[in-house]
């Protein structure tokens, strides 16, 4: 018997309650007024008519008492039909969640029970997925060994050869961009260091490209430029020179020589050894020419600039070695001379 069928017949008792209360009721009062309404022999009320008065009376009550309780009855009635639903709804809930649980359960009763191999086969969709992605973040990282690397485990788990050959075209393609743009840039900077003539760098930028790019054919022509350089670079100079040494511009000749110094091979230095002596004779005579005039005019500051610089560019000469001799009394007479003299 379901919750309805119940709460209709409890109102359908509350009902015959109301029902018999309220005929008790009418019953009573009418044995009440007819009892007031039959006058005694003797004037006086007889034991009968007492006896009925209070019977009616009772039954008048009970009547009344009968019809306040089922009027009560019935929202009690409705009360209880009302938490009883609550209390089904909340069981059918609890109920429902369990069963949700318990198919959970289930699920994961099934999983744990089946085999690897069967795992493989169940998720194998979500593996390729995963793979893929994971390849794709190392592409992007430019991690190229590791996307090799997941692509060949990709084939050997799933056999995909053809999906493989197009990821490796793919890492391939990328790499070979990576790998250009990296010689490309590091390659302007080995350009930079070639225009100064800055070969030491050159050597290092050189030996790091190298290193990383050893395959590439534009690193692997580094010395060749290297060479070629230094070799377009000493004809400059050589040219330069020559023409400095024609117009006697000794100082020019003199620093192009010493710049020559580092390319010059020793065969090569021994056919200009002439020409350079003569350079730097006449630089030596320009500066003893020099040196003698600043002495005559007193200008002893200047004296011992020329000086010093005579005994450091031609130490092993006659005239470094007079004028050696001679500093310690110039550089006293040129520290008087700087003394401001007191009025």
């Amino acid at each position: 018997m379901n919750l309805d069928r119940l709460a209709k017949k409890a109102k359908r008792m509350a009902m015959l309650a109301l029902l018999l209360g309220l005929v008790e009721l009418l019953g009573g009062l009418i044995v009440v007024a007819t009892t007031l309404g039959s006058p005694s022999q003797s004037g006086s009320p007889s034991s009968v008519a007492e006896l009925g008065f209070i019977v009616g009376c009772l039954l008048a009550c009970t009547g009344l008492v009968t019809i306040v309780g089922g009027f009560l009855l019935m929202p009690l009635i409705d009360l209880r039909v009302l938490s009883k639903a609550e209390e089904n709804w909340h069981y059918e809930q609890l109920r429902g969640a369990a069963e949700s649980q318990r198919q959970v359960l289930e699920a994961i009763r099934d999983s744990t029970t089946l085999s690897d191999q069967a795992k493989q086969i169940a998720y194998r969709h979500k593996d390729r997925e995963a793979l893929r992605h994971a390849i794709r973040e190392d592409i992007d990282k430019n991690d190229y060994e590791a996307a090799y690397w997941l692509v060949a485990e990709m084939e050997k788990r799933f056999g995909n050869r053809a999906e493989a050959s197009q990821l490796r075209e793919l890492i391939d393609s990328s790499r070979k961009g990576f790998i250009e743009r990296e010689v490309r840039e590091s390659l302007d900077h080995f350009d930079q260091l070639l225009r100064r003539f800055d070969w030491a760098g050159c050597q290092r930028e050189m030996e790091q490209l190298t290193k990383l790019f050893s395959g590439h054919p534009d690193v692997q022509s580094l010395p060749d430029r290297i060479a070629k350089a230094k070799e377009s670079h000493k004809r400059d100079l050589l040219k330069d020179w020559m023409d400095s040494v024609q117009k006697d511009d000794v100082n020019r000749s003199v620093e192009l020589l010493k710049q020559l110094d580092q390319y010059l091979t020793p065969g090569e230095a021994e056919s200009y050894i002439e020409i350079a002596r003569d350079v730097f004779k006449k630089k030596l005579n320009q500066l003893s020419a020099q040196f003698s005039l600043h002495v005559t005019d007193k200008n002893w500051n200047d004296a011992v600039r020329i000086g010093q610089q005579i005994i450091d560019e031609f130490p092993n000469t006659l005239i470094a070695r007079q004028v050696k001799e001679r500093m310690p009394i110039l550089r006293e007479k040129a520290s008087g001379a700087s003394v401001p003299a007191v009025s």
